[in-house]
């Protein structure tokens, strides 16, 4: 963190504000955080302007110096100021995808590359070779919360969807595999607009109206009429598959399953999204309960972490 009497300029992003009385005067109590913990400010100069000015979850630039007070570390600050969302990286505060992005999207435009049916290549490939919409979803998580909740998830959640997926072709050759790939590579589009990344992950407005399902289905939609003769039966098995990914009408999916591409599709999507969620856990655990992670409320469980050399639990932090 520092040491007493350091001066420190951070940015940072506000986690709590509260004004506070004491006897040298009233003062502004704040609580930052970043990706290496939090940090407790005092802002003695404070007035209503910048009460008004500064928000919790605001991005700021802060200058001061670390005093301790109670056994700890608290920062007095001097100057404060909020951040527009272009004057910070947000990988400062969320956490990014082991692999390199690049990569991962070579391997997925191989895939495509590799695909027969000449309709579905052609729309996978202008969808994923399109240099601004590939950056967004290179960039995007694939959750909130739980699996791939980090920048880059959805492109490693739909990479390795597709390995999958094109191993289970090799054992069920009865399955359309250009069409399982397809809609590996296109269930999940509508989260690069459904899910915003600031300095946290979070749901921009179009995605809590309207849902990744519902937005992905659109933007398929939109591709595929820009395709000339694109067959109107394939069309309407990928989105199909696109509306019935969740499995079940109780877990958001519009309608189930009904082809044997779309029962692949969400069953595929299920097997690496509670795998790498619980990697995850394994992953964040330090060992403090034991031979057992902490309750994980989205499985309803504790997962065994057995006899896990602590080193490697922290190495995934």
């Amino acid at each position: 963190m520092g040491k007493v009497a350091e001066r420190v300029e951070r940015v940072m992003v506000v986690a709590r504000k509260d004004w506070r009385e004491s006897v040298n005067g009233r003062f502004l109590l704040f609580q930052f955080t970043d990706r290496e913990g939090p940090l407790k400010g005092v802002l003695w100069q404070a007035n209503d302007e910048i009460d008004r000015a500064i928000n919790v979850n605001d991005v700021v630039r802060i200058k001061g110096e670390l005093k301790a007070y109670q056994g700890a570390f608290e920062l007095h600050v001097a100057t404060i100021a909020k951040l527009g969302e272009n004057e910070y990286d947000p990988a400062q505060f969320i956490p990014a995808s082991p692999e390199r992005t690049d990569e991962v999207h070579e391997q997925i435009l191989g895939m495509i590359a590799a695909v027969k049916n000449e309709h579905l290549r052609t729309l996978l490939s202008g969808i994923f070779e399109d240099a601004e919409f590939a950056g967004r979803f290179l960039r995007a998580p694939a959750a909130r919360v739980w699996h791939h909740s980090y920048l880059g998830g959805l492109a490693q959640h739909v990479r390795d969807m597709a390995l999958i997926a094109l191993r289970v072709a090799d054992v069920y050759p009865e399955v359309d595999r250009d069409l399982l790939l397809a809609g590996v590579l296109a269930h999940d589009l509508g989260k690069v607009e459904e899910l915003e990344i600031t300095n946290r992950i979070d749901y921009s407005d179009a995605g809590r109206l309207l849902g990744h399902i519902t937005l992905g289905t659109a933007f398929i939609d939109e591709r595929i009429r820009r395709i000339e003769g694109f067959p109107p039966e394939l069309a309407l098995k990928l989105k199909h598959m696109i509306l019935s990914h969740h499995g079940q009408l109780e877990h958001g999916s519009p309608v189930v399953p009904m082809t044997i591409e779309a029962i692949l599709l969400h069953y595929i999507d299920n097997l690496d999204a509670q795998t790498r969620g619980a990697l995850q856990v394994l992953d964040k655990d330090t060992g403090r309960f034991g031979r057992w992670t902490e309750y994980v409320k989205l499985l309803d469980r504790f997962l065994y972490r057995g006899d896990r050399p602590l080193e490697d639990a922290e190495e995934g932090t």
